[in-house]
């Protein structure tokens, strides 16, 4: 099955980047927290590239991917702002093992909490509102926890877990990057 999570791992790949699709996805998503999002992207294929090990003359060769990436970068910013609140932290489908989508959730909270570190860098250092302090000490958490003993009967803590987390990225995008209704206009 060739789902998001394979085709942005894929992608990731091809521009030889070793970070997880769901770190990357975690990485972006606290960028865009605390970032404008054309800073916000900018800076996202800064750090991917910078991780890789592909050489800057090499990249002009795998545009396609890079314009994969683009192309998934908007679709995030639509998630985080869907009025429906469509916004899922990318993981490996309900078939993969429990295992593998526990280590992915812990890799795009790693990612968040390290995108969103950054952000507050390029806002001054402003310091975090306490809920968002919080959420950013559980995805910690999330991420350093021990995933020896995970058997079939932990896909329910998995599930809430998830929900947990997305709740909060939501929660944090709203508080860091608020909408702004001043501008608009009634005709």
């Amino acid at each position: 099955m060739n789902t998001e999570f394979d085709k942005i791992s894929a992608h990731l790949k091809q521009l030889e980047v070793p970070i997880a699709a769901s770190e990357a996805h975690g990485l972006l998503c606290g960028l865009l927290c605390c970032l404008p999002s054309s800073v916000a992207k900018t800076r996202w294929f800064a750090e991917l590239l910078d991780a890789g090990t592909l050489s800057p003359d090499s990249l002009s060769l795998k545009a396609a991917d890079v314009k994969a990436l683009d192309s998934w970068f908007a679709r995030v910013v639509e998630s985080l702002n869907d009025s429906e609140f469509g916004f899922v932290p990318l993981a490996p489908d309900d078939d993969t093992p429990l295992a593998s989508r526990v280590t992915a959730l812990g890799d795009f909270c790693a990612g968040f909490t390290y995108g969103v570190g950054i952000g507050v860098t390029g806002r001054g250092n402003q310091p975090l509102p306490e809920n968002t302090t919080e959420l950013i000490h559980d995805f910690n958490e999330i991420d350093s926890s021990d995933l020896s003993n995970i058997d079939g009967s932990d896909e329910s803590s998995l599930v809430e877990l998830s929900e947990y987390v997305r709740v909060g990225v939501l929660l944090m995008y709203e508080e860091l990057q608020p909408v702004n209704t001043t501008n608009k206009q009634v005709h």
